[in-house]
């Protein structure tokens, strides 16, 4: 029997009334509150649509992005004119590439590589559309890309122009790109509140906020903070990391700062401000403003989520805050208000909060992550005291306290005393199991046959936080080192192999390898057992980086470098078509070896 032919795409208006398909589609109270959005008053809130692109120039920006990914330019001229062709096809078409998926990509390369005048170009060309783009999910990542790539020409005109820097007011003709970010932030200021909170536009929001205050940013090319977590594993290889230094911003940027913060905060109540810390789109807005608002020696936004700083916290803000602890995003926001808040605020909250329910709180998910954040902030008299009340309620290795300690580790090790008391406490919980070797006490495995190179399971965080606490205690806690490498010579040596091709337990083997003050007995043991395995180490994901930390096992065994050299040399073809295997024979400068192995061994004693 024939089947009903079905419409494709989604229309509501032709299907039966359906409540719950209906309130999906709606907003809640809370996302319309965070966003302030109001259709009748602005129509900004749709999503900016200024036509398609057409099948021919989709398939040019996808040709010109994996060229540019590729990097296989001949000469500067070669690059040059791909980027003057590649801008001759957007003129004209902006704002339709930059709200397509594929244009928006090309067009951010195009940012990257602009000229002082062709970021002017832009920013009038995109005048009078900057709120639309800002909330637009592709144009979007564009005007991250414009700010970034404007700070060189901002902090260079601030230089170049000192006396005017520290004037109030901008120079259009000395100071071309600091007056078209004016420009950019006079034109989103009516709707700074709902772009500040809105999914897409809170990043712009937030690029903007860090360039008016000079702080540094770390970005990548091809790669977006609101990229899905598959796509940004898929372009990691060919991702680049740009690193945006901190600048002396100008005078007129202060006025704005202000201006934005008032704006942000003049309307945010008790009850508001502690839902949006809470939201996962709101919180990093609201963490910024914090911080904002603390270099400004300011805490606004604190007094209206805890207005209180009485001795004896209220039913509200301790159930408040152990909210806080049991979500993820709320953690991170505790953290980092806890990070940027004066140090009142900081010995209040645990004072009043922390110390008499330390027993209770101890068991929520956040709570690790915010004791770092506590114990640093806090004065050495208190923090020494808050660490041995934390390791007197540490009574297993289970994972909860695995975090704990490792966050306990790094926020004492500037204290030696503190250090020797997390590793006693570490000690004295591996000495209540049966198992002879602590090593594998402390990854939680039974014996030396559960240990493989393929090992995944349902433990893998687990087995990664415990790895992260063995390279702590190498790195911070001497006493407990020494035994911890000790452990790992009493492997049998096929253990130690598979040991190191773990993903996960190579950086456990990585941390020990590179312990820099390991007996030289104990150092040549290690070595011995992975001689004539340097070939297959190499060409392993997690193995690769364990021939690298060899560089500093061999310190002071200039021989077994030696050997290592030749057993590369020896397998040349097979190392170096494996990508790991490249990257390890450049690190061992092995081009220079297959060249002269005298100069090499000269070269290799600074090692």
């Amino acid at each position: 029997m024939p089947r009903e032919q079905k419409k494709r795409g989604r229309r509501l208006k032709d299907k039966p009334y359906d409540k719950k398909s209906v309130e999906k589609e709606e907003k809640t109270e809370f996302q319309e509150e965070a966003d302030g959005y109001d259709e009748e008053s602005s129509s900004a809130g749709q999503q900016a649509f200024y036509g398609l692109l057409d099948g021919t120039q989709i398939e040019y920006f996808k040709e010109v992005d994996e060229i540019i990914n590729a990097n296989s330019f001949k000469s500067p001229a070669e690059e040059e004119q791909l980027y003057e062709a590649l801008w001759s096809e957007i003129k004209d078409i902006e704002l339709k590439v930059v709200t397509d998926p594929t244009g928006s990509k090309a067009f951010e390369q195009v940012l990257l590589k602009a000229s002082q005048l062709r970021l002017l170009e832009i920013y009038k060309d995109i005048s009078g559309k900057v709120t639309e783009l800002c909330m637009q999910r592709f144009s979007s990542h564009c005007l991250e890309t414009l700010l970034n790539c404007s700070r060189s020409y901002v902090s260079s005109e601030g230089e170049q122009n000192y006396v005017i820097a520290q004037i109030a007011s901008v120079d259009t003709v000395n100071s071309p790109v600091t007056s078209a970010v004016m420009d950019f932030i006079a034109e989103i200021k009516p709707d700074i509140r709902r772009i500040f909170f809105h999914p897409f536009g809170s990043h712009v929001a937030r690029t903007l906020l860090m360039m008016l205050t000079g702080k540094p940013l770390v970005a990548k090319s091809g790669s977006s903070v609101l990229s899905s977590k598959k796509a940004s594993k898929k372009k990691a290889g060919s991702a680049e990391t740009y690193h945006y230094d901190s600048f002396e911003p100008p005078a007129v940027f202060q006025q704005c700062i202000k201006d934005m913060v008032n704006d942000l905060t003049a309307h945010l109540g008790l009850e508001e401000s502690r839902r949006l810390a809470l939201d996962t789109v709101c919180s990093p807005a609201l963490q910024l403003l914090i911080e904002i608002e603390d270099s400004m020696m300011h805490d606004h936004i604190l007094k209206i989520i805890f207005p209180s700083r009485e001795a004896e916290m209220d039913f509200l803000t301790v159930s408040y805050i152990e909210s806080l602890l049991s979500a993820p995003v709320g953690s991170h926001f505790l953290e980092k208000v806890l990070y940027n808040c004066p140090l009142s605020f900081v010995e209040y909250v645990y004072e009043a909060f922390f110390k008499p329910r330390l027993s209770i709180i101890s068991e929520a998910k956040g709570f690790s992550f915010v004791v770092r954040a506590l114990m640093e902030r806090l004065k050495d008299k208190a923090s020494s005291q808050f660490a041995t009340e934390l390791l007197n309620g540490v009574t297993n290795l289970t994972l909860q306290n695995i975090v704990l300690l490792n966050n306990v580790i790094l926020a004492v090790s500037a204290h030696e005393s503190s250090t020797e008391k997390v590793g006693k406490k570490i000690q004295k919980l591996c000495d209540e199991s049966d198992i002879n070797n602590k090593l594998l006490v402390l990854l939680d495995l039974k014996s030396f046959d559960e240990i493989s190179p393929s090992r995944r399971s349902h433990l893998n965080d687990s087995l990664k936080q415990r790895c992260i606490l063995i390279e702590n205690i190498i790195s911070h806690i001497p006493v407990l080192s020494e035994k911890i490498v000790e452990y790992f010579v009493e492997f049998p040596p096929d253990t130690k192999i598979q040991f190191c091709e773990n993903a996960l337990l190579s950086h456990a083997a990585e941390a020990i390898l590179s312990k820099p003050d390991s007996a030289l007995p104990i150092r040549r043991k290690i070595l011995n057992d992975l001689m004539g395995h340097f070939r297959d180490l190499a060409c392993n994901a997690g193995a690769s980086r364990i021939v690298d930390a060899c560089k500093i096992t061999t310190k002071g065994l200039a021989h077994y470098k030696e050997q290592i050299a030749q057993e590369l040399a020896a397998n040349r073809e097979i190392v170096q078509r494996n990508p790991y295997g490249r990257n390890v024979w450049k690190n061992w400068n092995m081009d220079l070896y297959t060249r002269s192995s005298y100069d090499w061994k000269g070269r290799a004693k600074a090692w």
